[in-house]
């Protein structure tokens, strides 16, 4: 297993040393566009593409990483981790360059141990004893958790895959599956225990930073279904856990023709309606967006990746785009975009 985490001092000396564009948190500093892995076929085929690309995007100037436990039957985190082992073991890389996000919240399935999420659901989590049935919130073919002993499995399941002792942010993946279910009072009040939970996490360094990825739960309009004030979110861990808290980072989709995370004034921060980019800056929360292409539609539609790239990399508000890369001529081109 590989020790350490990203830090200030070696993330900016990495960015400098590849002449990128420097995305500063008080803690680590990222590249613009971050290599992302969620799409693709569960094969080795897909695999090697992945790793190829990870390692020239590592080796050349992107410095972070976006993974889940249930991207591609886990076999996205594992790819990073081979490669993550390769780099730091042959002296190419150190561990506090780089950051790693992964994620859990929705039941993975594992293809190598030849489990669909159902089949892992019961024979992993539910036979195990990791989780109960009724922790279980469904919304048609999606299963999710926000029981504690869920993400302490999950998080060591993640650390096992991707070889490292300490993930640098960890989210929780598509929270509004469980608010649909659960609904607000509810919701919330099952956050406090995950929250302890996650600063634990921290104390014992198994991660750094946590926070949500959502789809549209932050981002659709207050009363309807899996909506997430984030003001009570931040509230509510405020309320459990104290100001010293470490979520700290959003995940949301930003493109051309989904843009409310900057245009829908949604989120109700003392008593002022702002969009989501002005919520979170006033909760002093750092944002990174997926689905740039919104799925390869636009791309699909005509649009020019380059362009589409640009276009979201002047939002200043995102510090960093989680960009599907699993072919090296896409790695160079977006490494082009984000010189300085």
């Amino acid at each position: 297993m590989i020790s350490g985490f990203a830090t200030s001092k070696e993330t900016i000396k990495y960015l400098d040393e590849h002449g990128i564009i420097n995305r500063e948190t008080p803690w680590f500093s990222f590249s613009p566009i971050a290599i992302g892995t969620h799409l693709g076929n569960m094969d080795d085929t897909d695999s090697i593409l992945y790793q190829e690309s990870i390692e020239y995007g590592l080796i050349n100037g992107i410095n972070f990483i976006d993974t889940a436990i249930n991207y591609r039957g886990m076999k996205s985190e594992r790819d990073v981790g081979i490669v993550l082992t390769k780099l730091i073991e042959n002296n190419i890389l150190q561990r506090n360059e780089i950051v790693i996000s992964t994620k859990a919240g929705i039941i993975p399935g594992d293809i190598d141990a030849q489990l669909v999420p159902r089949d892992y659901l019961k024979k992993i989590l539910l036979d195990g004893e990791i989780i109960k049935v009724s922790d279980l919130n469904i919304v048609e073919n999606h299963r999710h958790v926000l029981a504690p002993s869920y993400y302490k499995f999950a998080i060591e399941q993640s650390k096992k895959h991707l070889r490292i002792n300490t993930i640098d942010i960890h989210y929780i993946h598509n929270p509004e599956i469980s608010m649909e279910v659960l609904g607000d009072s509810t919701f919330y009040k099952v956050l406090e225990p995950l929250f302890l939970f996650y600063e634990e996490q921290v104390s014992m360094g198994n991660i750094c930073f946590y926070g949500f990825a959502t789809w549209d739960g932050l981002l659709c309009n207050p009363g309807e279904r899996g909506y997430i004030s984030l003001e009570r979110v931040i509230n509510t861990l405020k309320k459990v856990v104290g100001e010293k808290h470490h979520f700290k980072f959003i995940q949301c989709p930003y493109n051309m023709s989904f843009n409310n995370a900057k245009t829908k004034k949604n989120q109700k921060v003392n008593q002022n309606y702002l969009s989501l980019l002005e919520a979170a800056k006033e909760l002093d929360l750092t944002v990174v967006s997926s689905a740039p292409f919104n799925l390869g539609k636009l791309v699909r539609n005509g649009g020019n990746p380059d362009n589409i790239l640009s276009s979201n990399l002047n939002i200043k508000e995102i510090y960093s785009i989680m960009v599907g890369m699993k072919n090296v001529e896409n790695v160079i081109k977006n490494i082009e975009l984000i010189r300085k």
